[in-house]
């Protein structure tokens, strides 16, 4: 399998569920859907494309093209503690190499709004990613990571207990900050779908 195959996958990280929709924690979710929006709206990808329920691989998916690179998107219907049962199912049905899969996932210690590319890191407590680290016995993958730690919160006056706050609806003020920054991390992704 090779990477440069122009075959990629991009994950986003969630937990199913209306409960969930707009938590810190479902941000993987929110920005590939927003993506699949803005590649269409720029005719980077074709206007009929839908995701498709994958009930064998507990994913929705939607492949498409991006230039000359086939893109399969991922949503796992599994929760974020199980993501590594998608994800390497998905890998295994495509036959594709672990440098071909980036997997956007929100990321607490890093305040809201920032972003972050990092290839084969640990899961530093995200335990999604460590799910998936855990499923494919290696940490050699890309990551893009959202920060959404709140500015109004500071660690030097008191701990952030990141456990209660990725599960709670975000604020609307929040939901903000973070569609505002949407632009620049899809600057950052076409980069990597383009050069890597």
């Amino acid at each position: 399998m090779d990477s440069k195959n122009n075959k990629k996958i991009i994950v986003g990280l969630n937990n199913p569920g209306k409960q969930y929709d707009q938590t810190p924690h479902n941000i993987g979710k929110i920005f590939v859907e927003w993506l699949i929006e803005k590649l269409i709206s720029d005719q980077k990808i074709e206007t009929g494309v839908k995701w498709k329920d994958d009930k064998k691989n507990m994913a929705k998916i939607l492949e498409t093209k991006v230039g000359h690179k086939d893109i399969i998107f991922v949503l796992p219907k599994t929760f974020m503690n199980n993501s590594g049962q998608t994800v390497a199912k998905i890998l295994n049905y495509y036959k594709i190499d672990m440098k071909g899969l980036m997997v956007v996932h929100d990321e607490s210690d890093m305040l809201i709004g920032k972003s972050k590319l990092g290839f084969s890191h640990s899961a530093a407590g995200h335990r999604g990613v460590d799910s998936i680290i855990q499923s494919l016995k290696t940490q050699s993958f890309w990551r893009f990571r959202i920060g959404i730690r709140p500015i109004d919160i500071s660690e030097s006056k008191y701990q952030f207990k990141a456990g209660d706050y990725v599960v709670k609806k975000m604020t609307k003020e929040n939901q903000k900050i973070l569609t505002r920054n949407f632009e620049k991390f899809y600057i950052d992704i076409m980069r990597w779908i383009i050069n890597s």
